[in-house]
């Protein structure tokens, strides 16, 4: 993103929550696990196209428990060698467990600097009590969308997961019901804490 402006301060509209084909909640069609590369590489050129005509100076991708919608969008910018002159970064939603009777939600964004490697690291870090503390990870997900009874699946317009074959059909269930543990999202804020310098 360019740093030039013609004139000091001034007020930019910045979206900090848009979903991807990564996430469970995106309206836009497949998902992007049940995609091939040529429905993946158009979906990328209209999430570029659409960023590019918006009148929104910065963006972040703001998927459910996944980076993947936004490291495949930078892989489609590298790729082509596209240079956006708007600012998009990296972001995860997750949501928690709480003592409420509506879903809390907690929002991470990220520098658009980090690395690939990074964010997978990141995302690794995270341990969800839905998944017996278990790594968060796709395959993790998946395993737990089929370990729900059929009652949880049928009221949100799933069929029993046990007979489910489509990965991503699972993958989308699972993102649906999973939580953090309360205690877990106080600890969000140090994954990056670089450790203490020992000489």
């Amino acid at each position: 993103m360019s740093t030039n402006f013609e004139r000091g301060s001034e007020w930019r509209m910045w979206d900090l929550h848009i979903h991807t084909p990564a996430s469970f909640y995106w309206k836009g069609g497949k998902r992007l696990i049940n995609m091939n590369d040529n429905e993946k590489g158009r979906t990328m050129e209209d999430m570029e196209k659409a960023i590019k005509n918006s009148n929104v100076a910065a963006f972040a991708i703001m998927d459910y428990w996944t980076f993947d919608g936004y490291i495949a969008f930078r892989e489609y910018l590298d790729k082509y060698k596209i240079n956006l002159s708007k600012a998009v970064f990296p972001g995860m939603e997750l949501r928690i467990e709480a003592p409420v009777n509506y879903r809390l939600n907690i929002q991470v964004i990220l520098s658009d600097k980090l690395s690939k490697q990074t964010l997978i690291d990141f995302k690794s870090k995270l341990k969800v009590a839905s998944l017996s503390n278990k790594v968060l990870s796709d395959e993790a997900i998946i395993s737990f969308a089929k370990s729900l009874d059929d009652s949880k699946a049928k009221k949100h317009g799933f069929d029993s997961p046990n007979n489910l074959d489509d990965e991503g059909i699972c993958y989308n269930w699972g993102q649906r019901r999973l939580r953090l543990p309360r205690n877990h999202s106080r600890k969000l804020y140090s994954l990056f804490q670089k450790e203490p310098h020992t000489s």
